[in-house]
């Protein structure tokens, strides 16, 4: 499975939500790391679990970050996360119906997600927060 390695370009400039990332990328890769956890749905419940109420918080934050400073984008980037929560919630439903091999697929979502969200959608508040003064 293929890893995330966190890079300078993926900085936001806001320093609690770059940690939050760093969070999310260090749980998405010790997922990858482990493809046996998965043989049995309740580690994939207890690690979709650890990840689902991390990445809440984490978009909690952000969201609140976003409406405080006025950010014009607000509602179609919650939007955004709120399409993330769903496919997890389908990958998840999908494990429980014994559909789909969701270990391969969910690490896949996961990794190309996040590398998305963070290059192309959080990148554009980068400088709506730096001229705000958000650090």
């Amino acid at each position: 499975m293929k890893k995330i390695i966190w890079e300078d370009d993926f900085s936001v400039g806001v320093e609690e939500l770059d940690r939050q990332h760093q969070q999310i990328i260090e749980i998405i890769n010790t997922l990858s790391d482990k493809p046996r956890l998965f043989r049995r749905f309740q580690n994939v419940s207890s690690a979709l679990m650890e990840l689902t109420n991390y990445v809440s918080e984490h978009f909690l934050l952000e969201e609140q970050l976003l409406h405080e400073n006025g950010y014009p984008n607000l509602l179609e980037h919650s939007k955004k996360h709120t399409l993330y929560s769903n496919k997890i919630a389908d990958l998840c439903q999908g494990s429980l119906d014994g559909k789909r091999d969701v270990p391969t697929e969910l690490i896949n979502f996961l990794t190309d997600w996040w590398i998305n969200h963070i290059l192309h959608e959080d990148m554009q508040y980068k400088a709506f927060f730096k001229e705000k003064g958000v650090k």
